[in-house]
């Protein structure tokens, strides 16, 4: 309230001990600097506000309504008064009574654009799309400028949108509104990207793909520049929308070629390929395959194609990019649902995934990369393919515990990921209880040796060694549900609990908490943990 510009007339000069009183908290001292006024200058009625807002905070709320609605009804046109009544109703939240402020605020001054755009943002507050319209196209009468037409163009949409009748959204507002915009472009008035977002918002509503993708391509488009690929990005979606697979396939194949590292397109690319092959499509014998270029309509070139990509990776000297190395597991997993022969051009999911460990097992995304392709690997591969990752995993020498430990939090990274990988193929699940009793062991001595790579860390950061904490209180639930030992339950509370004391912000332990707590009927022990 405080930050007001320079004094227009005697009046800031007098009001200001009373706005600093109020910025500062001291709502008191605003009451009485208000009456001292007041008592000089009985027509002050921004005084009078001031005061109110003071009553406001103070509690005296009906006080402040009846004080500000004696200045209301006077219908002042001041900007001192207006904008206090303004902060006043919305501290009241009453934001209706703003619009009746500014309605008769325009009636009095109607060329105003301060005003009308106050009263614009007023029916905004308050959802009153119909007026916010009016408002909106009265605004660009007085001044032309695009940002007001569109506000206006903009409630028609809101209409569409908050419409309990879909019928009289896509026959009435949404088309007004298509020709609002039309009109604009039409008259080459088409100046700021927002624009070009509500027209293309318009046409995707009416269900217009074919005219939103002729705006986006066309120079419109050219416009979109706030967003990385943002042009692209619809593209692709309107190709997929109108089922044009030749032009997805072609324009996912050029944006994988800039950046082969961007998922997103990899699966519009395989998407495509299927599609055509179903459709049993061929490119023309002469000119483009399409009008986005050369579209790969086999398994053949697409494998090729991401291969190239691979070995493109495989000949960097800085570090390679995980998306080639994902998308050839990704069409592997496709080519196999499909019961496609040409799967075994990809090579031997275990080579792959033992390939993919070797270059990306460090980083904590290894193991929900690797996770969703396991059911490429056949059962009798499962111990085969976790002794190849382990051997892929630098660890010391053996301690007094018969356990070697990682040296570096790299290290530790990859063995985690291993145990992970274990436990999602089911190995943990198939010991016998000494198994599981000697797994827990292990883990435990894990977690206990990675705390010093953590001694730094700060309370709101995570151990690097947690999941060894995690996963090795999972065990002594399977253990407890094997056996129906409830000490079982008790070392994993325990283990949680010395877990929370090395990382408090760890959600995943203090969940498994909540649920051993209720499982148990502990709920005194539920309410408190934190």
């Amino acid at each position: 309230m405080a930050a007001r510009g320079h004094v227009q007339d005697p009046n800031d000069r007098r009001l200001r001990p009373i706005y600093d009183y109020l910025d500062n908290g001291n709502n008191k001292m605003a009451i009485q600097q208000a009456d001292k006024l007041l008592k000089k200058h009985k027509d002050l009625h921004c005084a009078k506000v001031l005061k109110a807002i003071g009553l406001q905070r103070t509690g005296k709320q009906d006080e402040a309504f009846t004080l500000a609605q004696e200045v209301a009804t006077l219908e002042p046109t001041d900007d001192n008064s207006l904008q206090a009544l303004t902060i006043l109703y919305r501290e009241m939240h009453r934001p209706e009574l703003v619009t009746k402020l500014y309605e008769a605020a325009v009636k009095k001054v109607p060329l105003s654009e301060e005003y009308h755009s106050h009263l614009f943002m007023a029916y905004a507050r308050v959802g009153e799309y119909k007026k916010m319209q009016q408002a909106g196209m009265a605004l660009y009468k007085i001044v032309p400028k695009n940002p007001y037409y569109f506000w206006s163009v903009m409630s028609l949409v809101m209409q569409a949108i908050s419409a309990q009748d879909e019928k009289l959204a896509q026959t009435m507002f949404l088309p007004l509104a298509e020709r609002m915009v039309e009109k604009m472009v039409k008259e080459e008035k088409i100046e700021a990207e927002a624009e070009v977002q509500l027209y293309f918002m318009i046409l995707e509503r009416l269900g217009k793909c074919v005219e939103a993708l002729e705006v986006i391509r066309g120079p419109l488009g050219e416009k979109l520049t706030s967003e990385l690929q943002s042009r692209e990005n619809k593209c692709m979606m309107l190709y997929q929308r109108l089922q044009r697979w030749p032009e997805c396939n072609a324009l996912a194949h050029k944006l994988l070629l800039k950046n082969p590292d961007d998922w997103q397109f990899y699966p519009s690319y395989f998407d495509s390929l299927f599609h055509l092959m179903d459709q049993s499509w061929s490119p023309p014998e002469e000119g483009d395959h399409c009008s986005e270029g050369a579209v790969h309509h086999t398994v053949a070139e697409v494998v090729r194609f991401v291969e190239e990509r691979i070995k493109g990776e495989d000949g960097k000297e800085s570090r390679s990019l995980r998306g080639p190395y994902l998308a050839r597991l990704e069409l592997m997993h496709r080519l196999r649902e499909r019961g496609c022969p040409e799967e075994s051009l990809l090579g031997e999911p275990l080579e792959l995934m033992v390939q993919f460990f070797g270059k990306f097992g460090d980083k904590p995304c290894c193991i929900t990369d690797l996770k969703i392709y396991l059911h490429l690997l056949s059962p009798e591969q499962h111990v085969q393919f976790i002794n190849r990752l382990s051997e892929a995993v630098p660890l010391g020498e053996q301690g007094e515990e018969g356990f070697a430990f990682p040296d570096d939090t790299k290290a530790l990274q990859r063995h985690l990921c291993v145990c992970q990988l274990s436990r999602a193929l089911g190995l943990h699940h198939s010991l016998d209880v000494d198994g599981k009793l000697r797994l827990i062991a292990e883990l435990k001595a894990h977690y206990r040796h990675g705390l010093k790579f953590g001694k730094n860390a700060l309370k709101t950061e995570l151990q690097f060694s947690d999941m060894y904490c995690l996963m090795a209180a999972h065990v002594y639930i399977d253990l407890w549900t094997e056996t129906g030992d409830e000490n079982m339950v008790w070392q994993s509370l325990g283990l949680l609990q010395e877990g929370l004391s090395h990382s408090p912000s760890n959600a995943q332990f203090k969940l498994l908490l909540l649920l051993l707590y209720c499982h148990l009927g502990a709920f005194d022990m539920y309410s408190t943990t934190p």
